[in-house]
């Protein structure tokens, strides 16, 4: 896994249960969107994440793979 999906990975999982405007990604991120695009969809492609109207949430199974790295 790439390290943008790593991080954004991590940004949702310590937001879950929220949804996040993928916006909102770029500033604690220190990426522009253009570059976060490929790792969303390889996160979402992993079942991860899912995304609905530009906003990003973590999925059970994003949580259990986030928990078995970094908790």
């Amino acid at each position: 896994m790439s390290e943008p999906a790593l991080l954004i990975l991590q940004y949702l999982f310590d937001r879950r249960g929220k949804r996040v405007a993928i916006g909102d990604l770029e500033a604690p991120l220190a990426m522009e969107i253009h570059s976060l695009r490929p790792a969303i969809e390889d996160l979402k492609t992993a079942g991860y994440i899912t995304e609905d109207e530009y906003r990003l949430e973590i999925k059970a199974e994003g949580v259990h793979f986030a928990r078995s790295r970094w908790v």
